[in-house]
């Protein structure tokens, strides 16, 4: 496991079975609004589309493709401006979600869609739902759906840093204090999904946030909704009786569910519960 200590951390790599993972994925491009944006796809049948978080990449789900590619053609996307895909400049997530609208119509045109969504991802998902057609979402980790925790003073700055061993340890930290449940469990595999994608993203958009209004664009679809918290969520620590009020005052009929144990990034660390739930309730 990575030490917290900034003089003699080692650097962790991508596991093998994340690399194969990658390998047995067909790549596919869309290039809505000239904007490149990289899928990998899995599996067969219905289309289900999944959505990660700030700072983050297709990775994020790397514990949830393999289970849901058993049942769903599964469709994992590199944002705008994260990962693969291209920069895409903008002060609107509207338009944002756009670009992600238009190329799942080019990956499954005309069909019925599921998706979920990370953290961000569940915000920009959740404006995508007026412009495809989606019968089921869910939210896992979503900033947005009532009062916060403050994790930033927590987290220790990794950009600028010259030397490789020092960004590592401060990407083990930050895993620690705000994707999982504190520096025990942190793993080198964990950091190394994180460097991966961190090291990669040009997006800052949360300052954007206050532009949405989420609950309405919910509160105005149709379809099922589920929202999935881990009870040891750094951002939503504290506000989860809240935040589930909130849903049921705006969609009576969500499923909320809180994974004991499990942290922010909870369908990485509570997967099978995580899965288990996806797959009742997106099928």
């Amino acid at each position: 496991m990575l030490q917290n200590d900034l003089d003699e951390p080692d650097i962790p790599e991508l596991p093998l079975w994340i690399r194969d993972l990658d390998a047995r994925a067909e790549k596919v491009v869309t290039r809505a609004g000239g904007v490149a944006l990289h899928w990998r796809v899995w599996g067969e049948g219905p289309p289900l589309y999944l959505l990660h978080g700030g700072h983050g990449s297709w990775q994020h789900w790397v514990r949830n493709i393999e289970p849901l590619s058993r049942h769903f053609r599964v469709m994992a996307v590199d944002l705008p401006s994260f990962g693969d895909s291209d920069t895409f400049e903008t002060q609107d997530l509207q338009d944002y979600a756009g670009l992600v609208a238009r190329g799942l119509a080019e990956l499954a045109p005309g069909e019925t869609l599921r998706g979920a969504g990370f953290s961000f991802g569940s915000v920009v998902g959740s404006l995508v739902l007026k412009m495809a057609p989606v019968e089921a979402w869910a939210m896992l980790g979503s900033p947005i759906l009532g009062g916060r925790s403050e994790v930033t003073p927590r987290l220790r700055k990794w950009r600028g840093m010259p030397v490789p061993e020092h960004r590592a340890a401060a990407h083990a930290n930050n895993v620690g204090e705000l994707m999982l449940t504190g520096p025990d469990s942190v793993t080198d595999e964990a950091t190394a999904i994180q460097m991966a994608h961190a090291e990669l993203a040009r997006g800052m958009y949360r300052g954007l946030f206050a532009k949405l209004d989420v609950p309405g664009e919910i509160a105005a679809w149709p379809g099922r909704l589920t929202v999935v918290y881990g009870d040891r969520d750094a951002i939503a620590l504290n506000h989860l009786e809240e935040r589930r009020a909130n849903i049921m005052a705006m969609k009576p009929d969500a499923e909320f569910d809180v994974i004991p144990g499990a942290g922010h990034w909870v369908q990485y660390q509570a997967a099978e519960a995580v899965n288990e739930i996806l797959l009742r309730r997106l099928a």
